[in-house]
């Protein structure tokens, strides 16, 4: 209505605390920065019942901790946050199949370390819908969709799009111009509450031909039409941010996969999640030490630290200081020191 914009993720569904808390990735994390990068200042109210406001000035340490430290420390009332003008964006798409997708994977990680902060290129390996819009050659088999944004000047978008949608041999390619709230639902569909969902991700510095290969070779086995492996790369605003300046962290390895199963029937849940592990394990040797906390399901918790790594004492020390009995727990849920230990007693 306004004109102006919250760097926020790709559903529009997504719960904002949660997304800015963990961090948030989205459509215009190149552009802006990560959702939590957007943020002044917060109140909260703690463990203890005490209503709390953070910010650069006031309990400098929480503000730290807030941004990618989850809901570790209380429950957030009220964001502060950075506005951006923006009113419409650029969308290509288009589809691959076949040894497209390969070659496509490889120009992609050539080409995005270069790119323009403008520029958002997000990749998908999965089964094409079988719908009206997706041509009947092309139903169900497996492919490469891609999503090119462009969030500049709309007159300054020919060059990149014109790049990304001519390579190799696309299917279906679109381009329109959208508003910011109709790029933030356009996903919701696929997305709905209700369904089962399984994720593992990590991140790479760089991507190496064997893990684009073990991705592309997955596609034959995926169990259901909704699964997909995901891939975008960070940098622009995001990577700008240093490493110590929030919970979030290092954003050194730009790369980032995540392997999210998406089915409906319990009676799959097996199988959806044994191919999500599988692919995991094979991709893991070559991913960087860290991990997104709001691309972790709830059967890793020994992936915390990871995600914080030299971070993770700071955070232990701060969800000590608030909330000492651990009342905020159900999250990826960084543990705080027994008392008996703060007080330098033996536990």
């Amino acid at each position: 209505k306004y004109g102006l914009v919250f760097p926020a993720g790709v559903v529009s569904h997504t719960g904002a605390s949660g997304l800015i808390l963990g961090g948030g990735f989205g459509w215009l994390t190149r552009r802006f920065g990560l959702s939590c990068d957007n943020v002044e200042g917060l109140t909260l109210v703690t463990a203890d019942g005490s209503v709390v406001h953070a910010s650069s000035k006031d309990n400098a340490d929480l503000f730290w901790a807030l941004r990618g430290g989850g809901g570790n420390f209380g429950v957030v009332t009220e964001f502060e946050v950075k506005l951006h003008p923006l009113k419409s964006v650029v969308l290509g798409e288009s589809l691959y199949l076949g040894d497209d997708i390969p070659r496509l994977l490889r120009h992609w990680r050539d080409f995005m370390p270069q790119a323009p902060d403008d520029l958002k290129w997000n990749l998908s390996l999965r089964l094409a819908l079988n719908g009206e819009n997706v041509p009947e050659r092309v139903r169900e088999r497996p492919v490469l969709s891609q999503s090119v944004l462009w969030t500049g000047d709309p007159k300054e978008s020919r060059r990149c799009l014109d790049h990304a949608l001519s390579i190799c041999k696309p299917i279906e390619v679109t381009r329109r111009v959208l508003s910011f709230l109709a790029l933030q639902t356009m996903a919701d569909a696929e997305f709905p509450h209700g369904r089962r969902y399984y994720t593992k991700s990590g991140y790479f510095k760089s991507l190496d031909d064997s893990s684009i290969d073990h991705m592309v070779e997955a596609l034959a086995s995926i169990p259901s039409p909704m699964t997909q492996i995901e891939l975008a790369y960070l940098g622009g605003a995001a990577a700008r941010v240093g490493a110590a300046e929030t919970a979030f962290g290092d954003r050194s390895s730009p790369f980032v996969v995540n392997v999210l199963g998406n089915w409906s029937d319990a009676a799959e849940d097996a199988a959806n999640i044994a191919w999500v592990r599988n692919l995991f394990g094979r991709l893991r040797p070559a991913m960087s030490p860290g991990v997104y906390v709001n691309f972790m399901s709830g059967d890793e918790d020994d992936r915390v630290p990871e995600a914080y790594q030299e971070r993770w004492e700071r955070l232990v020390a701060i969800k000590s200081h608030y909330d000492p009995d651990n009342l905020f727990r159900l999250n990826q849920n960084i543990r705080p020191q027994k008392r008996s230990a703060m007080l330098g007693t033996e536990v």
